[in-house]
């Protein structure tokens, strides 16, 4: 986030290993080594779509922001989150 509070990227366990691995002492900042542009999903998206852009990218986590302002971050929509719903609904109807 910016001083504004705005979103200006994403940081992943991925972009961290990575950044080690081009500059192992560490001296990239956290705007080099992470995403500028991340993808994004927003409130009003339909699940399965943004799973789906999970599962086609290979990524655990997806920034949700608002559709009138995607700089502006909304929440956070992770994999932990999508498979407890799923588990609890496997519950639910068993």
């Amino acid at each position: 986030m910016d001083d504004a509070g705005r979103l200006v990227g994403l940081v992943t366990h991925g972009d961290i290993l990575r950044s080690l691995e081009e500059q192992p002492d560490g001296a990239l900042s956290l705007l080099e080594a992470g995403t500028r542009q991340p993808l994004v999903t927003f409130p009003d998206e339909v699940l399965s779509d943004a799973v789906a852009t999970m599962l086609m990218h290979d990524i655990g986590r997806l920034p949700v922001v608002a559709r009138d302002d995607p700089a502006r971050l909304v929440g956070y929509l992770g994999r932990r989150a999508v498979l407890s719903a799923r588990h609890q609904r496997l519950h639910e109807e068993r």
